[in-house]
């Protein structure tokens, strides 16, 4: 471990530091495994280090045999964990499909127990971060098991407070005399939609912007402007209809698979089918609305 930082931070020092040891102990372990293995793992020069050829190629085995040996720990905590599935989701897709089902998936599953982490950063399906992720597009799914859930698109919704008050929407066009509520997550969800929509126009500078497309509907619900949501998962919010509507339903934006992901090993075992099928129920509720 000491010659392995020390050759991630080509500092002795600032291996030291991390591993809570002093530099000289950091020096003499690296001097013992050079004598151990007989070759030299770095160059001194002055008080900074560097490594040589023999050092470069050892410390990439060493590294690559860390990472197997990481994987091999995970692999064996999730072994005592074998009526457990846990999940990476977004968290409107948390909020709107997942948590309401999540009875119906107790009741048809006893001893199987989800658990849910939602996070917009993506889960390293093959380091064991998750055992499913669910996810937009088919990013970082390569040597995955992928497998689409549903298509959804951008809908613009409001306020009707909003609306009222507001200036006249009644074409596509308009949408650029209204203030644009953006996702930081997706920058450029708006001018996607606006280019679907034939206005060939940069509306991209955000105003109002959050991490999240909950916020942005608290902010549209609010009456701080226009939030571009996913139809259909739009449908399936409390708030749909009531604090929130769809001025704008004839543009035909680009649609997005939302994924279902976990590793291609893992596919047929049962309890990822199960969590599967309990999935696809929950999305065939939005083609029968």
């Amino acid at each position: 471990m000491a010659f392995e930082r020390a050759a991630a931070h080509l500092s002795f020092i600032d291996a030291a530091e991390e591993l809570g040891r002093t530099p000289s102990a950091i020096s003499h372990a690296v001097r013992a495994l050079e004598q151990q293995i007989g070759v030299s793992l770095f160059e001194r020069v002055g008080r900074t280090v560097r490594l040589t050829n023999a050092g470069a190629d050892y410390c990439e085995a060493i590294r690559s045999a860390l990472r197997e040996l990481e994987l091999a720990t995970i692999q064996a905590q999730r072994a005592r964990q074998t009526n457990v599935v846990r999940i990476s989701a977004l968290p409107f897709f948390t909020s709107t499909v997942l948590l309401p089902n999540l009875a119906r998936f107790e009741e048809k599953n006893p001893g199987l127990e989800l658990k849910i982490e939602t996070s917009n950063a993506f889960a390293d399906i093959r380091r064991g971060e998750a055992d499913i992720a669910l996810r937009f597009g088919g990013d970082h799914s390569q040597g995955l098991a992928c497998k689409s859930l549903v298509s959804v698109s951008g809908l613009p919704v409001a306020s009707p407070q909003y609306l009222r008050d507001a200036p006249p929407l009644k074409h596509p066009r308009e949408i650029l005399d209204h203030a644009l509520i953006h996702v930081r997550a997706s920058p450029a969800a708006w001018q996607d939609w606006l280019t679907a929509a034939g206005c060939e126009t940069d509306k991209s500078e955000p105003g109002l912007a959050f991490d999240s497309i909950l916020g942005a509907l608290d902010a549209a619900e609010n009456g701080h402007g226009i939030a571009l949501a996913m139809d259909p998962l739009i449908r399936r919010h409390p708030s749909f209809g009531t604090r929130l509507t769809a001025p704008l339903n004839e543009v035909n934006a680009e649609t997005q698979d939302y994924n279902f992901l976990c590793q291609e090993s893992q596919w047929l075992s049962p309890n990822i089918q199960k969590t599967y099928r309990w999935l696809q129920d929950c999305v065939a509720e939005f083609a029968d609305a």
